[in-house]
C-alpha cells in the first residue's frame, strides 16, 4: 500500500525551516454559518463537539457553554525562522537579526459524505517578498504579512505585531513556567487550493521544536477582514504555548 500511495503523487514540494526562532498558535472557534461559507464544495465543518484533538482550553468552553459546541475549531499557528528551504532556493534576510515569518490560518473541516477529516488551510502567510515568489513558481499562494517583534527585559511584556491581510494582531505578553522539552513533532494535515486554478494540494506540516513554555497576556484585534471578523467572534482565543529552537517543514503533495 504504500508503495501505491508513492506512485499516487504526481508532483511534491518541500518547505524546510531552518532555525526555528519562535513559533505559537492562537486557537479559536468559528461560527458554524461563517465556517461554512470559507469551505470549498464536499465539505463541512467539525464539530467543537465532535473533535478528538480539540485544545484543552477549547473542550473546557463548550463543556461550560454548551451553546459553542457546533462551532468550528480554527487555528491561526506563527513560525518565525532564520531562513525557509524552498527547494533549490535557501530564502533568508541580509541581516543575520532579521527573521522569516509563515503564518497559517486552518479550519477544521472534514468530506461531506461523512468521510475522513481533511482540514482545510484558509490562507497561508509570509513576510518576505522572495519567499512569496518562491512559493507562487510552485503555484501556491502566499498572502503578504507584516510582523514586528519587539522582546523586552522582564518584567515588561514582549510585543509581536502581525498585519495580515485586513487583520492587524497585537499580542502582549511574555512566556511564564519552566521551559519543557518537546519529545516529539508537531504535525498537522490540511489542503489548500492551488493558483490559477491548479487543483488543491496535500500540506502536511511536521516542526520539531526543542522547548515549549506556556504563555500569558492579551490579545488585541482589529480590522474588518474574514480573519479579523472570526477572531472576535470566537468565545475564546487562547494563545500558546511559545516553541522555540529546532527545525521543521512543510510538504506539499498532490
Amino acid at each position: 500500500m504504500a508503495a501505491q500511495a508513492r506512485t499516487d503523487v504526481r508532483e511534491s514540494q518541500r518547505w524546510e525551516f531552518q532555525g526555528i526562532r519562535a513559533g505559537y498558535c492562537i486557537r479559536f472557534l468559528v461560527e458554524p454559518r461563517t465556517a461554512a461559507r470559507a469551505l470549498e464544495k464536499g465539505l463541512r465543518a467539525v464539530r467543537a463537539d465532535q473533535d478528538p484533538t480539540l485544545h484543552p482550553a477549547l473542550q473546557q468552553v463548550i463543556r461550560g457553554q454548551p451553546e459553542f459546541s457546533a462551532w468550528a475549531p480554527s487555528s491561526l499557528c506563527f513560525y518565525f525562522s532564520d531562513a525557509v528551504q524552498v527547494g533549490t532556493r535557501r530564502i533568508t534576510d541580509k541581516n543575520p537579526r532579521n527573521f522569516l515569518m509563515i503564518a497559517l490560518w486552518t479550519l477544521g473541516a472534514q468530506q461531506q459524505s461523512g468521510g475522513s477529516r481533511r482540514d482545510l488551510a484558509l490562507d497561508l502567510y509570509a513576510n518576505r517578498g522572495n519567499l512569496i515568489r518562491a512559493a507562487e513558481s510552485g503555484r501556491i499562494r502566499l498572502r503578504e504579512a507584516k510582523a514586528v517583534l519587539t522582546e523586552q527585559p522582564d518584567p515588561t511584556p514582549d510585543v509581536y505585531v502581525m498585519k495580515l491581510g485586513g487583520t492587524l494582531l497585537t499580542w502582549r505578553g511574555r512566556p511564564t513556567g519552566d521551559s519543557t522539552r518537546v519529545e516529539r513533532p508537531i504535525e498537522e494535515s490540511w489542503s489548500v487550493p492551488g493558483m490559477r486554478g491548479s487543483g488543491a494540494w496535500a500540506g502536511h506540516l511536521a516542526i520539531s521544536p526543542t522547548w515549549s513554555r506556556p504563555l500569558l497576556g492579551s490579545l488585541a484585534v482589529e480590522g474588518k477582514g474574514d480573519l479579523a471578523k472570526a477572531l472576535k467572534g470566537s468565545p475564546i482565543r487562547f494563545v500558546g504555548p511559545l516553541y522555540h529552537g529546532g527545525a521543521g517543514e512543510i510538504r506539499f503533495s498532490r
